[in-house]
C-alpha cells in the first residue's frame, strides 16, 4: 500500500514515523507500506530526506528514513493520501491530492473545524473522501522533529455510500494505523465526531490563544470558565439546529479535555505564537456563520473571533 502524506507539520510527522517506525516488517498481517512525505517547500522536503524524522515520546528519541518531495510526481499514483494541512491550506492541498489520485484512491483529511467540508462535499469523482477525526497529540519541535504529546482514539469514516473495494481499502488502512500504533475505529457517524471535536475546539483554542495560556489555565479564572461554557452552548445550539447528534455534553466533555491537557497549548496559541495565520473561521467562525443561516445569536464567539483577527493583523 502506497500513502501519502500531504503536509510535514505536527500530524503529518506523527503518522509518518509511526508507520515507518512501529510498523514490523516482518508482520504479513499488515505488510510494509511504502510511505511519502509531500511538502510544498522543496528545501525542507530535502532536508526531511537527508535528516530523517525524529519521534519524541516517552522522553526518548527515535529516528527514521523517511521519503519526502515537493514533486507530486516523483510520488506517483496513491492507495492512500492523508491531508494533514490546516484549514487554510486544504484547497492547495486539494490540489496536490489530484495528481496522485487513481480510481481507488482514498483520501483521508485531518483538519480542526468544519471549514473544510465545504470544498469536499460535492466531489462527485475520485478520491473517495474519508473524514477523520483524532485526539492524538503531537507537537512539532523542529522540521521534521516531532514530540508525541498524548495518545488519543482516531475515528474514520466515508462520508457517504462507496463500493466494497473501497471499504476494504479503508479497512486495510484502519489495521494499518493501529499496528502502528495510531489506536483507530471506523464509523459511519463521522460527523458527529466532527461537531464533538469542533465544540471542544470552539471552547478551547481561540481563548488559548488569545489569553496566550496553556489548556488548562482557562480553567483557573471564573471570567475564562463562564466564556469557554458559553461558547460551547452557543455551538451545541447550532449543532442541534442542525439535527447534529451529540456524543455526551459537549461543555463537560470540553471541560474534561482542558484538565486532562493542562499544559498543552493548544494548535490556535502555537499558530499565534508562531505569527501564522489561524484556523478561527474553520472553528468559532464555522458557529458564527451557521448561527447567521440559522438565526441563532452567537455573540460569545463572534467576538473570539473578532479578537483571534486581530491578533492575526498584528503579525
Amino acid at each position: 500500500m502506497k500513502v501519502t502524506i500531504i503536509g510535514p507539520g505536527a500530524l503529518g510527522c506523527l503518522l509518518a514515523a509511526s508507520l515507518t517506525i512501529k510498523l514490523d516488517p516482518s508482520d504479513r498481517k499488515v505488510g510494509v507500506p511504502d510511505i511519502w512525505l509531500l511538502d510544498h517547500r522543496p528545501e525542507r522536503a530535502q532536508k526531511l530526506v537527508e535528516q530523517g524524522l525524529i519521534l519524541e515520546e516517552n522522553g526518548r528519541q527515535k529516528n527514521c528514513k523517511i521519503k519526502a518531495t515537493a514533486n507530486p510526481q516523483e510520488i506517483g499514483t496513491s492507495d492512500v493520501i492523508i491531508l494533514c494541512v490546516k484549514s487554510p491550506q486544504v484547497g492547495a492541498g486539494l490540489q496536490l491530492a489530484l495528481q496522485l489520485i487513481q480510481e481507488d484512491t482514498l483520501l483521508l483529511t485531518m483538519q480542526n473545524g468544519i471549514g473544510h467540508l465545504e470544498l469536499l462535499k460535492d466531489k462527485q469523482k475520485p478520491p473517495s473522501i474519508v473524514i477523520g477525526v483524532t485526539a492524538q497529540g503531537a507537537n512539532l519541535v523542529a522540521p521534521g522533529h516531532v514530540r508525541h504529546a498524548g495518545d488519543g482514539l482516531t475515528r474514520i469514516g466515508f462520508l457517504k455510500s462507496v463500493s466494497f473495494s473501497k471499504s476494504l481499502l479503508l479497512s486495510k488502512l484502519c489495521n494499518l494505523l493501529n499496528y502502528g500504533g495510531i489506536e483507530t475505529l471506523i464509523v459511519d457517524n463521522i460527523m458527529d465526531y466532527v461537531w464533538s471535536k469542533l465544540l471542544v475546539n470552539v471552547g478551547i483554542n481561540a481563548l488559548t490563544a488569545i489569553h496566550g495560556c496553556p489548556n488548562g489555565k482557562l480553567l483557573e479564572s471564573a471570567v475564562t470558565k463562564d466564556e469557554l461554557a458559553a461558547a460551547v452552548r452557543e455551538g451545541e445550539a447550532v449543532a442541534r439546529a442542525l439535527g447534529i447528534e451529540m456524543i455526551g455534553d459537549p461543555l463537560a466533555m470540553t471541560l474534561n479535555v482542558c484538565s486532562k491537557t493542562a499544559r498543552n497549548l493548544s494548535s490556535m496559541l502555537q499558530d499565534v505564537n508562531n505569527k501564522r495565520l489561524t484556523e478561527i473561521d474553520s472553528i468559532n467562525g464555522a458557529i458564527v456563520a451557521a448561527g447567521k443561516n440559522l438565526g441563532i445569536p452567537t455573540p460569545v464567539n463572534d467576538e473570539l473571533v473578532r479578537k483571534v483577527r486581530k491578533i492575526e493583523q498584528s503579525f
